[in-house]
This record gives structure tokens, sequence and C-alpha cells, in this order.
């Protein structure tokens, strides 16, 4: 089932797209605010990766998307997706990151937009939430025009290399979405 945006394409992982992927994932500047990714990124961990979101994705714990260009529908540029899925909690974390050579292009928000809506609207979610690094001002700014509202920072919360980051935390509810989504009943 491939997924669509008005630029995007979202496929969900195959092991076919590993090349294309490593060439992202192993970005410096990738991996330097994302908590998850190391650097440098060995290419063996591509397949595996690929592995765990298929197997994620069947047990719903996890939907992750891979994110294509629709003018370039080969073009890998980055993931989106709801991880840490809490069925008896109806919640879940919003995920992404792009490609730096399409940085500045607004698809890291056109993509976590499409996520509120298909964990609100196909997923049945109560509550979306996203973290990213204090530093990673981009990330945060990217949450806060889909609508999410900052919630607090978790100081020192995890340890990337040799340092301990602090954490913002922000958050949107189903009755935050349902309000920022509602039709102006004037038009």
């Amino acid at each position: 089932m491939i997924l669509e945006t008005k630029r995007l394409l979202l496929k969900p992982y195959e092991h076919e797209f590993a090349d294309a992927i490593y060439s992202v994932v192993s970005q410096a500047e990738i991996a330097d605010t994302m908590i998850t990714i190391p650097h440098p990124y060995p290419k063996a961990l591509v397949n595996k990766w690929i592995d765990y979101l298929q197997h994620s994705a069947k047990q719903g714990t996890a939907f992750e998307f891979a994110v294509f260009l629709k003018e370039d529908p080969e073009k890998y540029i980055g993931n989106c997706g709801l991880v840490s899925i809490s069925c008896s909690h109806q919640k879940a974390e919003i995920a992404y990151f792009i490609d730096k050579n399409e940085w500045g292009k607004g698809y890291a928000t056109e993509v976590a937009s499409f996520m509120l809506s298909y964990g609100f609207e196909v997923l049945g979610l109560e509550r979306i939430y996203g973290h990213c690094m204090s530093r990673n001002a981009a990330s945060r700014k990217v949450m806060e025009k889909v609508g999410l509202q900052f919630e607090g920072t978790l100081r020192h919360d995890i340890k990337k290399g040799e340092d301990f980051e602090d954490l913002d935390l922000l958050g949107m509810t189903r009755l935050d979405y349902e309000k920022l989504n509602a039709k102006d009943p004037i038009h």
C-alpha cells in the first residue's frame, strides 16, 4: 500500500531500498540529532533496520514509511511514521527525518501533518507526541507548525556519544486535532 501526500509517496519499507536508505542515514547531519542513528552508520544495519520496521508493522507497534518524491518516485528522501504505539493507551510518537539535501523544502512538515491524520483518523489514536533534542530547532518548528504543543523539556534525558542531551516534548490530543481541523462554518 502506497500512501500519498501532495508532493510525496510513502511506501512500506522493502529491502530493495537499502542502498538509497544508506545514502541518507549515513549522513552525519542526520545522525547528529537523531537519538537512534549512529555515525558512522554501518551499512550492514540497513537490512536489519528494514526487518525491524516490517516486523513492527506486522505487530502494530509502529508504522514507518519510506518517503519518496512524486516527481522522482525512485528517489528516497527520508522516513516518517508513528512509533511506540500503545494500543492500551491509544497513543504514539511521531518520527521523521529528511535527507539533508532536501531540507528547507517543507517535506518534514508535509509528512508530519499526514502522519497526524493517519494516527487520529486511521488508527483512532487519542494522543500523538514527539520529541527532539532541544538544540534541534528545525524539528521542533516542524512539530509546532503541524499543531503539536510544547509540554516541557526533559533535561539530560538521553546520551548521544559522550554528551547528555535535553529533549523537548510536544504533544497533541484528538480534541486538539479536531479543533485544528474544524471546518469554518461560514464557508
